[in-house]
């Protein structure tokens, strides 16, 4: 009888052992499987975590309030020539732009584009610049040389706007602005667009001495500010 129970004992060992070995492996697997779920939910706490702080942050400290204003304007030439179909454009505008916010904007990528009657005829890259806090910064925006035309109702308007002795011009100025809030980089696009009334010029031989530069002292034009 007890080389019997001996028997039954090493046997059920024996088996143990054995189904020990043969669930080891899908323990070993269910806890990687764990562990992977695990990092995939922290990863996912910590992306979520981090772009809901900025955009708070965004909502907080977005630049509210950027003001543009175009402060003077120098319209030396503007000749529709050959046949209506090719603008011969000079014109300088020296613009302005306001931070009232508690922290400086950088503005980069800026390019400026003028139209009239809807086409544009002019484009010109503009350098980089920085608005400090309540603070503001002054530019030049010159656009000088030639554009096709080939709408026939530009051509009517300018025919009547140069009667009336004035031009109307639009001047938009395209930028990506970014600044840093609690250590948080943010950017945006933006874009200011000015509706200038501008005087014809005197004379046509496109020196600037022909049209004194326009100072707007009363009512400073002030431009619209997208994002």
């Amino acid at each position: 009888t007890t080389r019997t129970t001996a028997r039954r004992s090493r046997r059920h060992r024996r088996q143990r052992t054995t189904a020990q070995r043969r669930l080891r492996p899908r323990h070993a697997g269910a806890a990687a499987h764990r562990l992977l779920c695990c990092l995939f939910r922290v990863l996912a706490v910590a992306v979520i975590a981090l772009g809901t702080a900025v955009l708070v942050l965004w909502l907080i400290y977005r630049p509210s309030g950027v003001k543009a204003y175009a402060d003077t304007a120098a319209l030396s030439r503007f000749d529709l020539t050959n046949g209506g179909s090719l603008l011969v454009y000079n014109l300088t505008v020296g613009m302005r732009v306001r931070n009232p916010n508690r922290f400086g904007i950088n503005f980069r990528s800026v390019d400026a584009q003028a139209s009239y009657d809807g086409d544009r005829f002019g484009y010109a890259p503009l350098q980089p610049f920085y608005v400090g806090r309540k603070s503001d910064a002054r530019f030049d925006v010159t656009l000088s040389g030639s554009a096709a035309i080939d709408d026939r109702d530009v051509e009517r308007t300018y025919r009547r706007e140069t009667a009336q002795g004035s031009y109307e011009v639009k001047v938009r100025v395209y930028a990506r602005q970014g600044f840093k809030v609690r250590g948080f980089r943010l950017n945006n696009k933006s874009k200011f667009t000015c509706t200038l009334n501008l005087p014809a010029p005197s004379s046509g031989n496109g020196t600037a001495s022909g049209t004194p530069t326009t100072v707007f002292t009363r009512k400073q034009p002030k431009c619209d500010v997208d994002y």
